[in-house]
């Protein structure tokens, strides 16, 4: 078996971090007995076009005993929030040689697009599921043409900022609390923590709650890291799931 369907078997069983409480593990677990059939897109990624529109401003590799994820950071330039935009990274060794890329039938969705940019404003994509068939060293980053635009209100989520918690089974974590202020169910909420020491990305993980039910008990969120985020800044991104405008962004 190659590298790359190894690489896709594994991101079909893992899928995605977490769900509330659960540890990437036990949620790695649940996802391989249900197929993680509504997480997966069919097709592989490929871009022909780049976006005129978004403008990539940062890229940082992360590369630890926990594994290895990519951060890239993106500027739109236009005057409608876009989501969905595709966006390819190709991991390579100290050589040059690709060592992972997330063009991988199979991937989930939000690993293989950026979910939401607002207009004129910014964004952080995290992959911290970077299966590399060697020992990564630097990152090429392509956006392509696609996706939608989004004119509505973002949903009425509450989360909370994120604060340090250390397991000595699973690691170092960041965790907060979620409540659905809508009053209507809400379905994935995807979650980003990017720790910073300066310009410099030290750590980052990804995680999600698959169901917000229309209520306002608090959920418990939990995030792994990969990298040490000690003594940095941390910065949550919370990305509800959006209706789909219909629009089409090239």
């Amino acid at each position: 078996m190659t590298a790359q369907l190894l690489a896709a078997a594994s991101l079909a069983a893992l899928a995605l971090g977490l769900t509330a409480c659960q540890s990437t593990k036990e949620k790695s677990a649940e996802l391989e007995k249900e197929g993680a059939g509504t997480l997966i897109s069919e097709k592989g990624l490929e871009i022909k076009k780049a976006n005129p529109d978004v403008e990539v401003t940062g890229k940082s590799l992360l590369v630890g005993p926990e594994g290895s994820a990519v951060v890239v950071d993106v500027h739109n330039d236009s005057g409608q929030a876009l989501t969905g935009v595709p966006i390819l990274i190709d991991v390579r060794d100290a050589k040059g040689k690709s060592v992972y890329r997330n063009d991988i039938p199979g991937i989930e969705p939000a690993l293989a697009s950026i979910p939401y940019i607002p207009a004129h404003g910014d964004a952080e994509w995290v992959d911290d599921q970077v299966f590399a068939a060697g020992k990564p060293k630097s990152v090429e980053v392509k956006v392509g043409a696609g996706g939608s635009t989004f004119s509505g209100e973002l949903p009425d989520i509450e989360v909370s900022e994120p604060t340090l918690a250390g397991d000595p089974v699973s690691g170092i974590s960041a965790t907060g609390t979620v409540v659905n202020r809508t009053g209507t169910d809400q379905g994935r909420l995807l979650l980003y923590v990017v720790a910073r020491r300066g310009d410099e990305v030290v750590a980052a993980g990804r995680g999600a709650i698959e169901h917000l039910k229309p209520e306002t008990k608090e959920l418990k969120y939990t995030i792994f890291f990969i990298g040490d985020p000690h003594g940095a800044e941390l910065k949550l991104t919370e990305l509800p799931t959006l209706p789909d405008s219909g629009g089409g962004t090239g």
